[in-house]
């Protein structure tokens, strides 16, 4: 740059182009030091440097979609914290109760939410039914935070070893910069609800994943720990241990095994052994039957929810069946399930498919095969897009299309559609599975099928005939979720909880006479003067002779476990 020529307020700069000469006027002067920051042509950046900036692009290129995806999910975070506590709560109070040797009260929704109300926690309803003891145990370093910032915390861990074991899936399997960017487009609903509800399936999808990655490089104890809490925090992830013994990987079937067993006595030392007693026994086969909450409902998206609207009667919540039929229902389940578990140990076996094309399709069985389904659990359908990143384009338009309709459906706004048309996520996971069926190219193990519905009929044998049961709704309407009655000016009223705290609504059933002398519930049975009346598996209490002929109490039979509602049985 030549000399400055003017005053404080007009300069003249001599600027040097190359051979040429140019004498510019500015006005002010201070516009000299703008000036000077625009590079000569001998200052710019030279090919070489050009070239380093391009290849650092390229390098970092395929990690831009991850960090879209961080940033949505840090969106998410944020947002959350105006949201309400939702499923986090009953994480949470759940878990501080269990660890404190509550285990009944825990798995008692009434007990539960009346504990939060006390806490001096409101719109808050929830239940602990889902979650066996060990969810307590990874809970517990975030109960060390009031729940506000503990939901906080946990969906920040959750979101980021999601996202960092889906950084070292992208490299070890390769996967095309293209999937990456889908996550977030076709997963947005599962990602959001999973951080709006606190819940788990982001934690379980990275445990997953990862211990599939250690298993693939040898690391038989990384695999088995990482398993193994996948196991004991969800159970469904027991169908790996299957995908193994069909792999004839025996001594990894050990190893998690072995995790598992030391995973849950350490839960036992901490939630005590009457805790898993009481959750195996009593909690594990009502929810394993679909009986959360609402035993019929079509939310969950199952086969066994349709299988049970079409052949299970019920006179308040299912009237209008195909077929009254709970053999009918009973084998329908065995065949699908023994379909199910056939075709994946088919393709685990098929000497030509990939061992992630295997696994992916033990994944979604095992989603398939559950009673219970909800939108954050799709997650992990995050599986097979990954299995069929790099398979044919015809393949890959197909999973795309339908992973896009399985999680963008609005499920909610089908109710009182007719029933077949009430289930369009399931139709869609049942097509996704069968295009991984068809992708494997496996043969149809006709004799495995047959042998699996043999094990599964005989394991099922005393489901095909119920027990006997005389009783009967005592009202013909659909009640909220009732936890006591009482007898109030000479008619029966009943209490019901929601998110609101306690409600008192009368039902018109004029009581002249009531007594609880002659009247029992014992071995969670009914009997009138010794005399048992039941034999059913459902929940009972406070049982009560009304008017001299009607037997009434609570049972949360073909409902969620302790849902309770009134029952009659009327003459003994």
């Amino acid at each position: 740059m030549g000399p400055v020529v003017g005053g404080e307020n007009y300069a003249y700069h001599d600027l040097k182009y190359g051979e040429r000469r140019l004498y510019v006027a500015s006005i002010p002067s201070r516009l000299s030091s703008v000036l000077r920051q625009f590079p000569s042509p001998d200052n710019l950046p030279s090919p070489f440097t050009v070239l380093i900036a391009n290849l650092m692009v390229k390098r970092y290129a395929p990690y831009y979609p991850l960090l879209l995806l961080a940033v949505l999910l840090a969106w998410f975070i944020f947002k959350a914290t105006s949201a309400p506590f939702s499923d986090f709560a009953g994480y949470y109070f759940g878990s501080k109760a269990l660890l404190q040797g509550n285990f009944e009260a825990v798995y008692d929704t009434w007990s539960l939410n009346v504990l939060i109300t006390q806490k001096g926690y409101s719109g808050v309803f929830v239940s602990y039914t889902p979650f066996p003891p060990f969810t307590s145990i990874v809970l517990a370093p975030f109960l060390l935070f009031p729940v506000a910032v503990s939901k906080i915390l946990f969906n920040v861990f959750s979101a980021a070893l999601f996202v960092w074991v889906l950084a070292r899936a992208r490299k070890y399997f390769s996967l095309p910069v293209w999937a990456l960017w889908l996550v977030p487009v076709i997963f947005f609903i599962p990602l959001r609800n999973n951080i709006f509800f606190g819940q788990a399936y982001l934690l379980l999808f990275a445990l997953l994943l990862e211990g599939y990655m250690a298993y693939k490089k040898g690391k038989r104890v990384v695999a088995a720990l990482l398993w193994g809490i996948a196991i004991v925090f969800k159970l469904f992830p027991l169908v790996i241990l299957f995908s193994l013994l069909a792999k004839k990987q025996y001594k990894q079937v050990a190893y998690c095994v072995v995790a598992c067993v030391l995973l849950g006595l350490m839960s036992v030392v901490l939630n005590g052994f009457a805790s898993w007693q009481y959750y195996v026994f009593t909690i594990f086969p009502r929810a394993n039957s679909g009986e959360l909450n609402d035993s019929y409902t079509y939310l969950f998206q199952s086969a066994f929810m349709l299988l049970k609207n079409l052949f299970v009667y019920d006179a308040v919540q299912n009237p209008q069946v195909v077929l009254n039929s709970t053999p009918v229902f009973v084998i329908s389940m065995v065949l699908f399930k023994a379909l199910l578990m056939a075709c994946c140990v088919g393709v685990t076996i098929h000497k030509k498919v990939a061992d992630l094309m295997a696994f992916a399709s033990w994944i979604t069985a095992s989603m398939l095969l559950s009673p219970n389904g909800s939108s954050y659990s799709l997650i992990l359908l995050l599986m097979p897009l990954l299995a069929l990143a790099n398979s044919k384009r015809v393949y890959l338009f197909t999973v795309i299309a339908l992973l896009l309709l399985i999680c963008f459906i609005p499920v909610a706004a089908l109710g009182g559609k007719p029933l077949l048309l009430q289930f369009p996520r399931l139709y869609g996971m049942l097509l996704l599975f069968g295009l991984l069926i068809i992708v494997a190219g496996m043969q149809f193990p006709i004799k495995l099928f047959g042998a699996f519905v043999a094990v599964l009929l005989l394991a099922d044998a005393g489901k095909l005939f119920p027990h006997p049961d005389n009783s009967k709704y005592l009202l013909s309407q659909e009640l909220p979720f009732v936890y006591e009655y009482a007898i109030k000016e000479d008619q029966l009223v009943y209490y019901y909880w929601d998110d609101k705290g306690s409600h008192e609504t009368g039902t018109g059933y004029a009581v002249h006479d009531y007594s609880t002398n002659n009247v029992q519930i014992k071995n969670n049975q009914v009997y009138y003067k010794d005399k048992q009346l039941t034999s059913t598996p459902d929940r009972k209490k406070q049982v009560m002779l009304v008017n001299g002929r009607d037997i009434i109490y609570l049972s949360d039979r073909n409902r969620g476990f302790g849902f309770y509602t009134l029952r009659t049985i009327t003459n003994p």
